[in-house]
């Protein structure tokens, strides 16, 4: 009984119906692969009492701008390499409290077949900013296969 109802389905569909669900099925897969295929890293700093004092943690597995007082900053590098034979455009978002406080030295560009580039994030803390507060924050870098140029 199922078997039937399905080629119903399919059947019923016109050929123009068909040709749209297979395209948004398409374009449905491409998405996740590059929603899953993101760079996703946290990011943090910890606002703390003095004047001109940097705390640093050096990890590479989140952007950690370990520990500013009010009136410095601090800067952290992403590599980026593309691995493929087709140009790959990239653009990143990042969200969260951290958001105001960081600047990026490039939020989207093209990257040729075989070729590296660095993304500095920089974080500067106000005088404003609230003594022993964390700030955090989510960045993901898309990289989208293409005919980019």
């Amino acid at each position: 009984m199922d078997e039937e109802v399905k080629q119903n389905f399919w059947q019923k569909m016109t050929k123009g119906e068909k040709i749209l669900a297979i395209v948004l099925a398409v374009g449905f897969l491409f998405v996740f692969y590059i929603a899953l295929d993101a760079n996703k890293y946290q990011a943090t700093v910890h606002v703390i009492a003095g004047e001109g004092k940097v705390g640093v943690n050096p990890t590479t597995e989140r952007l950690d701008f370990g520990d500013l007082s009010p009136g410095t900053s601090a800067i952290r590098r992403v590599d980026i390499e593309n691995g493929t034979t087709i140009s790959m455009y990239v653009a990143i978002v990042n969200f969260g409290s951290i958001n105001d406080l960081m600047t990026i030295n490039k939020s989207s560009f093209t990257l040729s077949p075989g070729k590296k580039d660095v993304i500095e994030f920089t974080v500067y803390m106000p005088a404003s900013a609230p003594i022993d507060a964390t700030l955090t924050g989510r960045v993901f870098i898309f990289k989208i296969p293409g005919p980019w140029r």
